[in-house]
């Protein structure tokens, strides 16, 4: 029965764990949301993923299961596939906020946020669906006639975390 000397043996441990995936750790995202009307209502903000999010919004806000509107995206339908990855509320000290989502695992994401101005707990809308308080969304999409789409909203967290801005309006 031969051995394997020591310094042979870490060699091939190393090679064979240079060739072994290497598991993404979970990082944070850094939010930083301008925009805000100081002592003003609360800003809630919602972490979706490509599940989570529809495509079909139209208004930047979340339904919960009791019916009220909480914080992220608002579908067509009134329903999500499923309820966002996390939530933050934070009080509007100041026209620029950060928010951080600790322990997001790597992938493509997307951040909606609004203000409750009136403190109602809910993204106030016209009749016709228009949100009547700030609100905005990851890479600030603004189109004319239809909700922002995953892919103009979405942006990708790496290992290393991600930092955004999002403009409420």
């Amino acid at each position: 029965m031969s051995s394997i000397a020591p310094g042979i043996a870490a060699l091939l441990l190393t090679l064979c764990m240079a060739g072994a995936p290497v598991l993404a750790q979970p990082a944070d995202l850094e939010v930083e949301i301008r925009g805000v009307k100081p002592h003003a209502g609360d800003v809630h903000a919602a972490l979706f993923d490509r599940e989570a999010f529809a495509v079909d919004t139209e208004i930047r806000a979340m339904i919960s299961a009791a019916g009220e509107i909480s914080a992220g995206v608002f579908t067509g339908d009134d329903q999500f596939p499923r309820p966002p990855i996390d939530r933050i509320t934070v009080s509007s000290s100041a026209r620029m906020l950060r928010l951080t989502f600790r322990g997001v695992e790597p992938g493509e994401y997307a951040v909606g946020a609004y203000q409750d101005v009136n403190g109602n707990g809910r993204l106030d809308a016209t009749v016709t669906r228009n949100p009547t308080e700030p609100r905005g969304l990851s890479n600030n999409p603004r189109p004319k006639e239809r909700g922002p789409s995953w892919d103009e909203s979405k942006f990708t967290v790496l290992p290393g975390g991600a930092n955004i801005v999002i403009e409420l309006r």
